[in-house]
């Protein structure tokens, strides 16, 4: 499988899941409507940063939630104040995803080099 971006080895891990069918989740955007600079993992954003809990595999991907609400919750954040809401919708070819971090409804997702997020995504 071809990704979006680079992946370090053993990325995305086993237990990821591939999609196969139809889902929606949630990314917090600068962009309306959104652009692929809003995609970039953070990984590709800032390469130098000092990680902390996270692993670069899961840095490698897009940070996306299964409820509106709980990505919602972020913009608290100083970093994340201003973003918009944008709603993704997933289906088969989209890549693999993982629940991942301690925030309820949060999942790294490793997006396929063909699948069109643009296209699939829309703030709302």
């Amino acid at each position: 499988m071809a990704y979006r971006e680079p992946l370090p080895p053993d990325c995305p891990p086993d237990d990821a899941e591939e999609i196969t069918t139809r889902r929606i989740v949630y990314r917090l955007v600068e962009s309306n409507p959104p652009t692929n600079d809003d995609f970039r993992s953070l990984l590709a954003k800032e390469p130098d940063r000092k990680r902390n809990n996270d692993t670069e595999c899961q840095e490698s991907g897009l940070s996306v939630f299964s409820r509106s609400n709980d990505a919602l919750s972020c913009t608290k954040f100083a970093k994340l104040q201003g973003t918009m809401l944008c709603e993704v919708t997933l289906n088969r070819g989209s890549g693999r995803i993982l629940r991942t971090g301690n925030r309820r409804g949060h999942h790294t997702w490793w997006p396929l080099a063909d699948f069109d997020i643009l296209a699939n995504s829309r703030v709302v």
